[in-house]
C-alpha cells in the first residue's frame, strides 16, 4: 500500500496523537508499505517553532526511514480562540497549497482529526491523487467544543457541522480512539464504516529490564518513599490542580511524594501555585527524553492519570495509562467512563483505583488508603502489565488497522 498521513501533530512533538500516528507509520513501513507524512513545523506544547526547524517550512526530512514533509503555520504565543482558529486554518491552507508538491503518489490518505478544518485539505488532496480517504477521529469536533462552552456565532456552528457531515461521508473508513466516539458517529451516520483504533502501548520498550532502583537513586527517592508519578502533557484537560490540592491535604505524610514529568501550557501557573503554598511534597521535573520514560514510570510506586471533569474526557482512554501499566505500575485514575471501565475489566483482579475527576478530597482519601496498604501495589502492578500486554499491544492494534486499510484497496471493496 502507498499511504500518506496528514496530521498537524507529529514527532519530535510529544503527545498522544504524535505517539500513536508515528508508531502506526513505523509499523506499517516495517511491514513493507510505502508510508509518508505531511505535517507542520513542530511547535507543541510550547507554542513556538522548535529552534532547529525555524526557517525550514515546505521541506522533507527523514525520520525512522520515512519521508516527513513539513509546511509552515501561524503559531500564536497567546492561544486565544481567534488565534487558535488561525493556527488550524493556516496549517490546513498550507497543506492544501504545498502538499501536492511535497507528497509522492499515494493510494490512501489517513487524516488525523481534529482539527476539523484540516478535512477540507484532506478531501482536496484525496481527490487530486485519486486516493481513498480514511479519517481518524480522536475527538468529536464540533461537539467537544460546544461541550467546553466555546462561544461562536450560530453560522460558525452550522459551518462546522456541515464540514463534519461532508468529511465523514467522504471517508471510505473512519477510525476512532474510543467506543464512545464510535457509538456517536454510528448513531448519526449509520452507513459509515467505523473501526476502533484504540490507544495502546509499544510493549517492546517495556520488555527490557527497567532501571527502577537507579532512577529512584538519581531523583533522591528512598526505599520507604511512596511516589505517585505522572508523565505527559500538562494542560487544562489533565486538571492537574486536583493533584496539587490532594498534595496540600497530605503534606504531613512525610514519605508521600508527587513527581510530575512533562511540559505544557498549565505548567508555569501550577508551579507558581506550589511555590505560593509552600508545598515540598510535589515537584515538576520538566520534559525528559522519551527513551527515559519506561525507566521513570517503573520507578513510581503508583501511576497518576488525572483528567478534567468534562463530557469529552468521560470517553477518554488516556495513552499514559497504558504506558504505566506496561511498566507494571498500578493506576490511580481521576476519571469517569471508559478509562474506569478498563480498570474494572482486568480479568485477574484490580489493577488500580478510580476516583471521580476534580474531587481532591476523594483523591487524597484514596492515597491514604494506598499508603496504609502498600503490600497490594506490586501484585496490582504485575496484573496491570499482563493485562496491557495481552489487550492493548500496539503491534496487534496496528495489524487490525493494516487489514482494514488493505480491505479498502481490494478489488471487491465497494466505494
Amino acid at each position: 500500500m502507498r499511504i500518506a498521513i496528514l496530521t498537524q501533530y507529529y514527532p519530535p512533538e510529544t503527545g498522544a496523537p504524535q505517539n500513536r500516528l508515528s508508531d502506526l507509520a513505523k509499523r506499517l513501513h516495517r511491514r513493507g508499505h510505502d508510508v509518508q507524512v505531511l505535517t507542520a513545523l513542530p511547535n507543541y506544547p510550547g507554542n513556538e517553532i522548535f529552534p532547529e526547524y525555524i526557517g525550514r517550512a515546505n521541506m522533507v526530512e527523514y525520520m525512522d526511514d520515512l519521508p516527513v514533509a513539513r509546511v509552515g503555520l501561524y503559531v500564536p504565543r497567546r492561544r486565544t480562540i481567534t488565534r487558535r482558529f488561525l493556527n488550524y486554518v493556516s496549517f490546513a491552507l498550507n497543506s492544501y497549497v504545498h502538499g501536492p508538491r511535497l507528497l509522492n503518489r499515494f493510494d490512501l490518505l489517513f487524516l488525523e482529526s481534529p482539527p476539523l478544518f484540516l478535512g477540507l485539505a484532506a478531501m482536496s488532496l484525496a481527490r487530486r491523487f485519486r486516493a481513498r480517504l480514511v479519517v481518524n477521529v480522536s475527538d468529536l469536533w464540533p461537539k467537544a467544543l460546544m461541550d467546553l462552552g466555546l462561544k461562536a456565532p450560530k453560522l460558525c456552528w452550522k459551518a462546522m457541522f456541515w464540514l463534519e457531515r461532508r468529511l465523514y461521508r467522504s471517508a471510505a473508513l473512519i477510525t476512532v480512539q474510543t467506543q464512545g466516539i464510535l457509538n456517536n458517529i454510528k448513531s448519526r451516520f449509520p452507513s459509515t464504516h467505523v473501526l476502533l483504533f484504540p490507544n495502546g502501548v509499544a510493549t517492546e520498550a517495556y520488555k527490557r529490564p527497567l532501571d527502577r532502583s537507579g532512577i529512584r537513586r538519581n531523583f533522591g527517592w528512598s526505599a520507604s518513599d511512596i511516589v505517585f508519578g505522572y508523565t505527559g502533557v500538562i494542560a487544562p484537560s489533565q486538571a492537574m490542580a486536583q493533584v496539587i490540592e490532594a498534595a496540600s491535604r497530605l503534606k504531613d505524610y512525610r514519605h508521600v511524594h508527587f513527581a510530575i514529568f512533562g511540559d505544557g501550557p498549565s505548567r508555569n501557573h501550577l508551579e507558581s501555585e506550589i511555590q505560593n503554598r509552600g508545598l515540598s511534597n510535589i515537584r515538576f521535573y520538566g520534559h525528559l527524553p522519551t527513551h527515559m520514560m519506561p525507566d521513570i514510570q517503573a520507578a513510581f510506586d503508583v501511576g497518576l492519570v488525572p483528567l478534567a471533569n468534562t463530557d469529552a474526557n468521560r470517553g477518554a482512554r488516556p495513552s499514559k495509562m497504558f504506558e504505566l501499566m506496561a511498566a507494571a505500575r498500578p493506576i490511580l485514575l481521576c476519571a469517569e467512563g471508559e478509562a474506569v471501565q478498563i480498570l474494572n475489566d482486568a480479568p485477574d483482579g484490580p489493577i488500580g483505583i478510580a476516583v471521580p475527576p476534580e474531587q481532591p478530597d476523594l483523591l487524597a482519601e484514596a492515597i491514604r488508603k494506598i499508603v496504609s496498604t502498600p503490600h497490594v501495589l506490586e501484585p496490582m502492578g504485575q496484573r496491570a502489565r499482563e493485562y496491557v500486554f495481552r489487550t492493548f499491544n500496539r503491534d496487534s492494534i496496528a495489524k487490525t488497522v493494516e487489514q482494514a486499510l488493505q480491505n479498502l484497496l481490494s478489488p471487491g471493496h465497494k466505494a
